[in-house]
């Protein structure tokens, strides 16, 4: 009789939503059960904004959605802006249908070519995979001899939009930025609602209610599965509570652009991102930085539009927000 093997079964150490069961093994399982993720192709036809995708990294899976208004003034080109879109670093991507539906809305509305960038996911590539694949963006985008970016884009006039985990992309790729031979060109940075963490809880992650989309426990996981794996959880680390580090991390930064950090009243990270405008604008190293809080407002509600209703909440508060960033991105071009 042959001796049997005992089978051993991968043991579940993290499930986000059923939407993605991490197992200690090593295997992740992604599923959309609910057809939440709705992804979307870019389109040449359309006629406010057209779309088009470009592979910058074939083998790591870095590529970018150009957004372009159209028509745009004959004689002269136009500001860009980079775009980092959220998901706690573990979903989403250019192609989210939220997230090409604000970079075509705000192309259009500020009259600007946004580059939406793709970066890779964790678990499967933990932090700073993301700031990598950002910074080789940032890089590629002044050296690009793409057609677009030649006959359209006036790169001495450089933005930088994050929401979420992207608006935390923004702050590490400002920290690099000087690698980067044309940093002087990036002449502003829009944060909104940035994703940050920490180990003691804030007052805004203690009143949160437990059903809305992104909740404490939602970030305690995304935190959790994008550190790196020396951090075991630590959400007190550089990545994810970059204030604790300072004055210390900006002692070798030679100084920030100007910033716009925008803040919901209800979310959960509202103290965090509070926290990192106060920090930012003591240090001495900002040409400028302001806030902005939607008292009424949860994380996320920067992508949703209602234009059937004007006197929607959400409307309002998008076509304001718009309206702000459109008068930032004015006063601060070249």
């Amino acid at each position: 009789m042959g001796i049997e093997k005992e089978i051993q079964v991968p043991n579940l150490v993290e499930d986000f939503a059923g939407a993605l069961k991490l197992y200690d093994d090593g295997t992740i399982i992604r599923t959309d059960q609910d057809n939440l993720i709705v992804n979307v192709p870019p389109s040449l036809q359309n006629q406010d904004v057209k779309s088009r995708d470009v592979v910058i990294n074939e083998e790591l899976g870095i590529w970018v959605r150009f957004f372009l208004p159209s028509p745009k003034p004959a004689s002269s080109k136009l500001s860009l802006a980079l775009f980092f879109h959220g998901g706690g670093f573990c979903f989403l991507s250019p192609s989210f249908l939220a997230s090409h539906s604000f970079c075509q809305k705000w192309a259009a509305t500020l009259g600007i070519m946004i580059v939406s960038v793709n970066y890779r996911w964790a678990p499967e590539n933990r932090l700073p995979a993301a700031y990598e694949d950002s910074m080789a963006v940032l890089q590629w985008l002044f050296s690009a001899s793409d057609p677009w970016l030649n006959y359209h884009a006036d790169l001495s006039n450089v933005f930088l939009i994050g929401e979420s985990s992207g608006g935390n992309i923004i702050h590490h790729l400002l920290m690099r930025a000087h690698a980067c031979d044309s940093f002087d060109n990036i002449r502003g940075a829009i944060l909104i609602q940035p994703f940050f963490g920490g180990k003691d809880r804030t007052h805004s992650e203690n009143v949160c209610p437990r059903d809305v989309l992104v909740n404490v426990e939602a970030c305690d996981t995304f935190w959790r599965l994008a550190l790196p794996f020396e951090a075991h959880g630590n959400r007190d680390h550089p990545f994810s509570n970059p204030v604790m580090y300072f004055p210390l991390e900006l002692s070798s930064v030679i100084g920030f652009p100007p910033m716009l950090v925008v803040l919901g009243g209800k979310d959960c990270l509202r103290d965090r991102g509070e926290e990192y405008y106060e920090a930012i604008k003591v240090c001495g190293k900002c040409k400028s930085i302001d806030l902005i809080v939607f008292e009424k407002e949860e994380h996320g509600f920067h992508l949703s539009f209602n234009e059937t209703d004007p006197d929607n909440q959400e409307y309002s508060n998008n076509g304001r927000l718009m309206h702000e960033a459109a008068l930032f991105v004015s006063s601060n071009s070249h």
